[in-house]
């Protein structure tokens, strides 16, 4: 298991869908105004994303196109993993259309024995971003709904939900989930001492 998974008290998710979360977690911000660290910056940094995961990718071999179809599955999955948090949550539909037509111009073929989907790109970063696109296909529908992005809007940081119930909300209970409760607590007193003001 990943040590930082262990700090954080996180369930790793089952393969493929770490490929899914690490992609995903090359941002961190707030995602409603773009304000943030984005770890893919540069066709070279998602050249150096590519190679951490074991593909050989040159830094030439990545162009402005692999960057923004990176960004656009990034941006469409982390869509769909905060709903999976907060089912009422409005849907981003331009991010599911930018993900919609990335995916469309991604190469992937069925295979049987057991179906499943798997890349058919020549270009390595290409490929990789396939399997991301393809990971949901590969677990079922269960699995797929225990990933999720962190209810917390500064955060954002997709996490498997190791639950009994499936119930988790943030990528971190000593993090997240505490800071969440703390300002409960604080807008709770702060209603409860205005109410006791209007009173007296």
């Amino acid at each position: 298991m990943d040590p930082r998974l262990t700090a954080l008290g996180r369930t790793p998710p089952p393969e493929p869908l770490g490929l899914v979360t690490d992609l995903l977690d090359t941002w961190f911000g707030r995602t409603a105004d773009g304000v943030g660290e984005d770890a893919l910056r540069t066709p070279a940094d998602l050249a150096a994303w590519c190679r951490a995961r074991g593909a050989e990718v040159a830094d030439a071999a990545v162009g402005s196109d692999d960057l923004d179809l990176a960004r656009a599955i990034r941006a469409g999955l982390r869509t769909e993993l905060a709903r999976h948090t907060d089912p009422a949550l409005a849907v981003d539909a331009e991010a599911v259309e930018r993900f919609d037509d990335a995916a469309a111009g991604l190469g992937l073929r069925v295979r049987a024995d057991p179906f499943r989907l798997e890349p058919d790109e020549e270009r390595a970063a290409r490929r990789v971003l396939a399997t991301v696109v393809a990971a949901p296909m590969a677990v079922d529908e269960r699995t797929w709904a225990r990933l999720k992005a962190c209810r917390d809007p500064l955060c954002r940081t997709a996490f498997y939900d190791g639950s009994r119930n499936g119930s988790g909300v943030w990528c971190s209970m000593s993090a997240c989930g505490a800071a969440a409760k703390q300002r409960a607590f604080v807008e709770r007193r702060r209603v409860k001492r205005a109410g006791e003001r209007g009173f007296s």
